[in-house]
């Protein structure tokens, strides 16, 4: 499944700087909880904007050329970049609460970053520029700003936005594993692209945190049973009209019990934990 290839040191490299980045804001900052529902839900509004610019618009293609296919290597460098570099440098910077000097330096960083990729072929744009990637981060550092204020004053919308955010990014993820092990693949036809699957698939996992945010929210035991059963009626009717294809059902099976385990515990951890965190400090 992988391959040689000096490409992907420098996304190594990258990963090794903002783990760091997150592992000192969580070890230096109190509200560890808070801070870990605004990385999920960061990741999953990073998921959203890739979905619609990358997957849909084509707008740039990463190449760490870590798989042998290169839909799976570019959805890979999209994650480390939506899951990992921008959502960790944001906790980062709303955790230390940094002012504008600090942002425009991070600013700065990721036009440099993305530019050196760019002249290293580890990263292609097509109709994208640097400059847009300013300026989506001018408004996103001051919206993580925003985000983490609102969760410890408990603000419904936000808490809500949240639950859903952070079920949505863990399903996505699960399905880019499952499809990486060859365990699920979505499309038309009798023979599925990887492009209709990478177009399918986030508009599936859409779909399903919907469903399992909408009842597990209203209602715990039978609100997980009917988000479990739902979720499997929905795979089985994409099965039959030939959009989905799996190798092992139970896999699928064990998939949407973990998703309703996951989204269980979000909203214990969101509309609980979170509250009395703020309320301690």
């Amino acid at each position: 499944m992988k391959r040689k290839s000096s490409n992907k040191y420098p996304f190594i490299v990258l990963l090794m700087i903002h783990s760091a980045l997150l592992l000192y804001t969580f070890r230096k900052q109190e509200k560890r909880k808070t801070l870990l529902v605004l990385l999920l839900s960061h990741v999953g509004l990073g998921y959203i904007f890739e979905i619609l610019i990358l997957n849909l618009l084509d707008a740039y293609k990463y190449l760490p050329k870590i798989f042998k296919n290169n839909y799976l290597d570019n959805i890979f460098g999209a994650i480390l970049s939506q899951a990992i570099y921008i959502p960790f440098t944001a906790v980062f910077i709303s955790g230390f609460h940094l002012k504008w000097k600090a942002k425009l330096i991070f600013l700065l960083y990721f036009q440099v970053v993305e530019r050196l990729f760019i002249r290293l072929k580890l990263y292609k744009t097509f109709w994208w520029s640097p400059l847009y990637t300013t300026g989506f981060l001018a408004i996103f550092f001051p919206l993580s700003d925003k985000w983490y204020e609102l969760l410890q004053k408990g603000n419904r919308f936000i808490l809500n936005a949240s639950f859903y955010l952070c079920t949505m990014g863990t399903e996505i993820n699960i399905n880019y594993l499952m499809a990486v092990f060859g365990n699920f693949r979505m499309g038309r036809g009798k023979v599925y692209t990887w492009r209709e699957h990478f177009l399918f698939t986030p508009l599936y996992g859409f779909v399903q945190a919907l469903i399992t945010t909408w009842f597990i929210r209203r209602d715990r035991l039978r609100g997980k049973i009917q988000a479990f059963v739902i979720g499997l009626v929905l795979d089985w009717v994409l099965y039959r009209c030939g959009f989905l294809k799996v190798k092992n059902a139970f896999i699928r099976f064990m998939v949407r019990g973990v998703m309703v385990y996951m989204a269980s515990w979000f909203r214990k951890f969101i509309y609980r934990e979170i509250r009395e965190e703020n309320e301690v400090y």
